[in-house]
């Protein structure tokens, strides 16, 4: 699958709607919901890798920023080497991991960075039976039925923000920093009481150590679309995440950054 990315635009939404729905086949409400909002935005999704170049030439032809992605190409969250505990040398981040092992990424192999924010949901539904009498039963019944069951649902939705950092490199997979999941002993004299602050913190160190390094923050903003990520049978739990379209989005940002 191959998708077509429009990450900003140089002419007016309505001019480009026109010319997007003539590209694409499609009405111009249903290329105005491509174009205008948050972007960067997925304006096609296409087997045919052709079209999507052909596509994407117009838009650029247009003095758009736009571009073609195979997804295949693209990493999601769970395939990133996680950093949890760290060390910040001179020469590269060191990534300590849980085993005792640990990995190391050299600042000049950091081609961009890019920061974005997961958000997380997840509802449950409480499903609760109760018998209660029932005067009109007993009186049909003539006292052999007298109550009726009851059932009452009660539902539960709770969010979570999760700040993080994409570090895309020269070769293999991104690393990906998430601040729930940090351990920020390391920062020594600078830890701070809370994760947002320990984590803002290790972000401005990283980014005085990648000076002329790309730095992008244009997905903190962006409310990637959820998909569903579980769900139980009877629909009673149910949780989705915005990361895999994160993911993308990085992605995406990524690859026009070393392009321009």
């Amino acid at each position: 699958m191959v998708i077509v990315a429009l990450l900003s635009l140089s002419t007016s939404a309505d001019d480009e709607t026109r010319a997007l729905a003539a590209d694409l086949g499609v009405t111009p409400y249903e290329a105005g919901q491509l174009v205008r909002g948050a972007l960067p935005s997925v304006v096609l999704r296409t087997q045919d890798g052709a079209r999507a170049e052909a596509i994407a030439a117009k838009l650029r032809a247009r003095g758009q920023v736009a571009l073609a992605c195979d997804l295949a190409q693209v990493s999601g969250s769970d395939a990133m080497h996680a950093v949890r505990g760290f060390r910040l040398e001179p020469d590269a981040l060191v990534s300590e991991n849980q085993n005792g092992t640990s990995e190391r990424l050299p600042w000049n192999e950091v081609t961009c960075a890019v920061k974005a924010v997961h958000h997380l949901s997840a509802q449950s539904v409480e499903v609760t039976h109760e018998r209660k009498f029932d005067l009109g039963r007993a009186v049909m019944t003539q006292g052999l039925m007298v109550t009726k069951d009851t059932k009452r649902e009660a539902a539960t939705q709770v969010t979570q923000r999760e700040p993080v950092l994409y570090l895309f490199r020269k070769t293999g997979t991104p690393w990906l920093l998430a601040e729930s999941q940090g351990r920020y002993a390391a920062l020594g004299s600078l830890v701070r009481p809370t994760r947002q602050e320990n984590f803002t913190t290790l972000l401005r160190l990283i980014r005085e150590r990648l000076p002329g390094v790309p730095w992008d923050e244009r997905l903190v903003a962006m409310r990637a679309r959820a998909e569903t990520i579980s769900s139980d049978f009877r629909g009673h739990q149910t949780s989705s995440s915005n990361a895999s379209a994160a993911d993308l989005f990085a992605h995406v940002v990524a690859l026009s950054l070393g392009s321009s």
